[in-house]
Order: structure tokens, then sequence, then C-alpha cells
């Protein structure tokens, strides 16, 4: 089985209600849903959106992994759920539409810190939990698309967008062709307008699995970050 440590956001809220008509996904069930999108085919929706339905609407904070052998899910969620509640919540302060590769994702307008030291933090704190490829997996996953640093990470902590090569993104699409992006783009800016102006409150981390292989992730656990933030006197 494999594991991953997402931030979603809660139930109800603007981006989340957003996401899962774009995605075609209940958010906590993981149900597939209707819905039409101004714009685009629905033909042309679904298959642009069947990559990121698979994982749920979320940003990746440390990757899919599969787990040692004498843990299991809920060992992993106690384990979060400790180190989740020292946390403050850090603010994004808006969000905007970006390329990332060939699809399209919302990403920070501005750069977090934090935000990149949270990720940070818990690819190290819970690599006890993640199994060591084998040699026939780790030269699969090699591509020559690799920087020098981003094979190290690989190596040494099983992905190479980790630590300085991190970076927060909540993916909306999958690969699209050069041509059908500025459109698609466009159809992301209007569906997405009102989430776009409001900040972001990271403020809980959930472990989700994959219980067999290739089959959609779904929310095993969420876990609220507890310890309030001081606000600095003037």
């Amino acid at each position: 089985m494999r594991c991953a440590l997402y931030y979603v956001p809660a139930p109800g809220e603007p981006l989340t209600l957003a996401a899962a008509r774009w995605l075609r996904r209940d958010p906590v069930t993981g149900a597939g849903m209707v819905s039409a999108i101004e714009g685009l085919t629905d033909a042309d929706h679904a298959l642009i959106t069947a990559v990121p339905r698979r994982y749920g609407f979320h940003a990746t904070l440390k990757a899919p992994f599969a787990l040692v052998e004498r843990h299991d899910p809920d060992d992993l969620a106690d384990a979060v759920g400790r180190f989740c509640a020292g946390l403050p919540p850090l603010d994004v302060p808006a969000l905007r539409i970006a390329r990332r590769d060939a699809s399209l994702a919302l990403v920070p307008a501005t750069p977090v810190p934090e935000l990149d030291a949270l990720a940070a933090s818990l690819v190290v704190e819970f690599d006890s939990f993640r199994a060591q490829p084998g040699e026939a997996e780790l030269a699969r996953r090699i591509s020559a698309d690799l920087t020098p640093r981003q094979l190290s990470h690989l190596v040494s902590w099983g992905h190479p967008h980790i630590f300085d090569q991190f970076r927060f993104h909540m993916t909306l699409t999958g690969p699209l062709d050069p041509a059908e992006r500025p459109h698609v783009e466009a159809v992301l800016q209007r569906h997405f307008a009102e989430v776009l102006r409001l900040p972001l409150r990271i403020d809980q981390v959930a472990v989700a699995i994959e219980p067999v292989p290739h089959a959609p992730f779904v929310l095993h656990s969420v876990h609220s970050f507890h310890r309030v933030s001081r606000r600095r006197r003037a």
C-alpha cells in the first residue's frame, strides 16, 4: 500500500467546492460528480482532469511512498496527528494559476518560506515509514530530465522535488497540448475567480492512501494544527 501526506482545504470552503466541481470528485468520499464547466465540452473536461482526479484535489507535502511492512496507515496517522498538534497555522495571501511542466495548477502568488519548511519537515519526520525502493523501481523512476540535485533527492529521500526543489501546487489538469493551454487557462481563471481573491489557510495535513496499485487515492485521516500562532506586537 502507498501513502502520501497532503494539504487539503476543509469541506465547505469556496476552494474545496470549486475544486470538486472542476475535478468531478467529492473531496471527502472520493465519489465521482457530474458538473458542467463553461467553455469546455463534457468529453474535453473529463479528459483534461482525469490525472488529477485520481489523486483528489490536494497539494502534496510528502509524495506517495510504500509503507514499510512493520507499519500500517493507522500507525502513520497517529504519528502525523501528534506532529500536527504542535504546529501553528500558515497563511498564503493569494493564489494564482500557473503552468507546472505541461499541466496547470494553483500556486501561491508569492513565495511562502514557512510552507516550504513545513513540507521539508514532513519529508524528514516520516521517512522512517517509507519502504526503500528496489533497484528496478529506482531505475524506472530515474529520468534524464532530472538535475543532479533532483537525482540525489530521489535516491536519498524517494522523490526529486523536495527541499530546495519543492514548489507548493494544487494540480488542476493533466498534461496539455501547448495549443490548447491558453484556452484551458482562461476557463480556469473564470472558474476559480472567486477563490483567487481569497487567502488560503494551511492548518491541517491529510494522510491519503492508495488501497491497491493504480486505484484512486482516498483520504484516510485529516489532522488539524492546534498551536495558535501569536501576532508580533507593533
